[in-house]
């Protein structure tokens, strides 16, 4: 875990210039949270990066740069005119601050390998100046001033002799050492790890072979393989943050072995990799649940017996879901397989002894499904050896939500949303993030896992027989996403009740003795896609929730004692 400073006994050993050791001894430990962070998108609402044009859309028409159809070289830079999508701002609906959000203006610098004529496209509040070319270095410059009142910011490049590449827009007076953005390690500085699903684009990602994966040369890193795996190792390196990354569905085990080398040639002594095979691979609106149900399929009918307990089953029989020849809990149990292979595979590039230190492999599952992880933990240990001997720990989703109906409703108001949420909160989450299982047909809290069989334990319970940590990869308030009451939504939303039944969660998280918890989202717009983010404005850090995510990470370990 990064260590924060939590007293002013700590700041001072710092200011005093003392090393790690000596606020070590005297700060007091706090519990283990995190922030999963967006993607790399034009629209995103807080991108890791200082320079805008990494999270750009690949390179389109110069008069329409929302249209690709220029050709490229292999890294994405244009080679011819063209033009380029930077920087979006949705409205989100409901937000009576609508029409004060907007881009981050000033006046920013300019610079890319090549001559061209800049222009800003549909981009009212934006205007360009100082354009300059270097025909020694064939180095141009310019300064693009974004106005008060710009939301989007779009470029067009013409009269070029071949295209351009190298584009760099950063604010003005940014050293050119400098890679991420203020605001975000202002907003990331509670927070000791950051979970990389969205910023390496686990769920669809293509990526098979390593050779295929996004480098920091590309173009843009807002494409379909997500962003360079150098970037997370510079951020946890630079933001002394520990990292969670998602291994893409399809990766063979060599791109798993180059991924593992990258890491431990490159991740600073001390910083913390979790390590999880891809992203939430029983959710069927994800493509890669169907992959990985294909390739289980496919194995099983090759031989793999551990993926039907045991039984020999042909294409036909895992077709027709005959008994155990079941595709879909073959694709579960593949899930654990592959986990396996995967840690196997670190522990071999890293050594043994940084499995569950250094590396941290998790398997993450269905909360509400509580059988799934049973089986599939019980599937390991039987077929592959000890679950601790491979994983540090198992990981759920602990979101509380808006009644379905409700969420459809055209006239909701902020009370009835708490109301719902808080009863989903109460009925759905808080009592099985103790550790129990359930006796006929009731959840138990106190009753320990012995191994029954669909027992239906809780992930704490299963942790503790097996030995691991029991871990939440994403958590927090769900409102549907449903094009229905959304002022109404968006006041419920920023209302400090809101940060009153996310406290709740956490002290009933951390007071049952639960692991690394990691909310969903830092940052995000606020609407039909729903309401992920502590905040929907980097430069508003005092919102009930991010207020009451951050202040449950500063507060000690030992505020942390009821479970109920």
């Amino acid at each position: 875990m990064a260590l924060r400073v939590r007293s002013t006994l700590a700041a001072a050993c710092l200011a005093a210039g003392l090393g790690g050791a000596a606020i070590a001894q005297n700060a007091p430990r706090g519990v283990d949270i995190g922030v999963n962070i967006e993607g790399i998108e034009d629209w995103a609402r807080l991108s890791p990066f200082v320079d805008l044009m990494k999270g750009s859309r690949a390179w389109g028409l110069p008069e329409e740069p929302w249209k690709e159809g220029v050709r490229t070289d292999a890294q994405g830079w244009p080679l011819q005119d063209a033009g380029v999508v930077v920087k979006v701002l949705h409205p989100d609906a409901g937000d009576p601050k609508a029409a004060a959000r907007t881009l981050e203006n000033g006046v920013h610098q300019l610079s890319f390998q090549g001559r061209a004529k800049v222009a800003p496209v549909a981009s009212e509040g934006v205007t360009v100046r100082k354009v300059a070319y270097d025909a020694r270095t064939r180095q141009s410059t310019a300064e693009v001033v974004i106005g008060p009142q710009a939301t989007q910011l779009m470029l067009s490049f013409t009269g070029t002799d071949g295209g351009v590449r190298d584009v760099r827009l950063v604010p003005s007076g940014t050293p050119a050492s400098q890679t991420f953005n203020p605001a975000f390690r202002a907003a990331i500085e509670p927070f000791g790890t950051l979970r990389l699903m969205d910023f390496l684009k686990t769920n669809g990602n293509p990526s098979r072979n390593w050779a295929e994966r996004t480098t920091p040369a590309a173009a843009t890193q807002s494409g379909e393989r997500g962003a360079a795996y150098e970037y997370a190792v510079q951020m946890a390196n630079e933001l002394g943050k520990d990292i969670w990354i998602n291994v893409p569905a399809l990766a063979d085990d060599a791109y798993v072995r180059a991924l593992a080398e990258l890491l431990h040639r490159t991740l600073a002594p001390g910083r913390v990799v979790y390590v999880e095979y891809s992203n939430e691979l029983w959710n069927s609106q994800f493509p890669q649940t169907a992959a990985n149900r294909d390739a289980a399929v496919a194995e099983a009918a090759a031989g793999d017996t551990t993926l039907t307990k045991g039984r020999k089953c042909t294409a036909q029989q895992l077709k027709s879901a005959a008994g155990d020849c079941n595709p879909d809990w073959a694709g579960y149990f593949r899930v654990g397989k592959r986990t396996v292979r995967i840690a196997q595979i670190f522990s071999e590039v890293f050594g043994a002894g940084a499995l569950n230190n250094r590396v941290r492999v998790v398997y993450a599952t269905q909360f509400s499904h509580r059988n799934l992880a049973e089986q599939v933990l019980k599937n390991i240990a039987t077929y592959r050896g000890k679950p601790a001997s491979f994983l540090y720990g198992v990981a759920g989703a602990p979101y509380f939500y808006l009644d379905e109906a409700l969420a459809r409703s055209p006239r909701l108001d902020a009370a009835t949303i708490h109301a719902s949420m808080n009863q989903s909160l109460e009925r759905d989450v808080l009592p099985f993030l103790a550790s129990g299982i359930a006796k006929g047909g009731t959840f138990t809290k106190g009753v320990p896992y012995r191994g029954e069989d669909w027992s239906q334990p809780s992930l704490k319970a299963l942790a503790d027989y097996y030995g691991i940590k029991s871990m939440a990869y994403e958590a927090g308030p769900d409102f549907r996403q449903v094009e229905a009451s959304l002022p109404a939504k968006f006041a419920a939303n920023a209302d400090a009740r809101m940060g009153a039944s996310i406290d709740r969660l956490l002290r009933q998280w951390f007071g049952c003795g639960n692991g690394l918890f990691m909310h969903f989202t830092l940052t995000s717009g606020y609407g039909r896609h729903g309401y992920w983010g502590l905040t929907n404005d980097p430069r508003d850090l005092k919102t009930a929730k991010y207020e009451a995510v951050a202040s449950a990470a500063r507060r000690p370990a030992t505020d942390y004692r009821s479970c109920n």
